[in-house]
C-alpha cells in the first residue's frame, strides 16, 4: 500500500509543535497553582526592609575538597531587601530555546534565595513561630503530573487528525 502526497515531515512537525504547546500550557497551570498556594500560605509575611546589600560573615566546615574538615571563614555580600510577595513574583516557567520541550518551573533568584527553604525545610515568621514546609511547587506539579500524559495525547491526536 502506498500513500500518495503524504507530507510526513510537515505532519510530524505539527504534532511536535502541538505537544510542546500543550506542555507549555500545563507548566503555566503549575506556575499559576504554585503562585496561588505560595501567596495563600504566607498569612504572616516577613516585615518589609529597604533594598540593599549587607556584608555578612560566613563560616563552615567543608566535608570534601582541599579544605576538608578545616574551618573556612569569609565575608560575603548578602541581599537584605524584602517586600511582600517577593517569593510569589519569582515563580516562573523557563524554557531552553535550544530544547523547546524542556520546560521547568523555578522559584527564587539571587536575591530571593530562601524559596527552597520554604519549600523543603519550613521557616520562622516575624514573631519567631516555626511554620512547617510549604510544598508550593511540588504539590501543584504532582497534581498536574497525573493528567499531563492525557493532555499531551489529546493535543497531538487533534493535530494529527487536522493535518494528516
Amino acid at each position: 500500500m502506498r500513500v500518495a502526497n503524504w507530507r510526513a515531515k510537515e505532519v510530524f512537525e505539527a504534532i511536535g509543535d502541538s505537544a510542546v504547546d500543550a506542555l507549555r500550557a500545563v507548566m503555566d497551570d503549575v506556575v499559576r497553582s504554585a503562585r496561588a498556594k505560595a501567596g495563600a500560605a504566607f498569612k504572616y509575611d516577613w516585615p518589609e526592609r529597604a533594598d540593599g546589600w549587607q556584608m555578612a560573615n560566613v563560616s563552615f566546615t567543608p566535608k570534601t575538597g582541599k579544605n576538608k574538615n578545616k574551618g573556612v571563614s569569609f565575608t560575603a555580600k548578602q541581599w537584605t531587601g524584602r517586600r511582600h510577595g517577593d517569593l510569589v513574583s519569582t515563580i516562573r516557567r523557563v524554557e531552553r530555546e535550544s530544547r523547546p520541550g524542556n520546560q521547568r518551573v523555578y522559584a527564587g533568584n539571587r536575591k530571593i534565595y530562601w524559596a527552597h527553604m520554604v519549600e523543603k525545610s519550613g521557616y520562622h515568621d516575624r514573631s519567631g513561630q516555626f511554620h512547617p514546609p510549604i510544598p508550593f511547587l511540588r504539590n501543584p506539579f504532582n497534581a498536574k503530573k497525573v493528567s499531563v500524559i492525557q493532555e499531551l495525547q489529546d493535543a497531538t491526536r487533534k493535530t494529527a487528525e487536522r493535518v494528516g
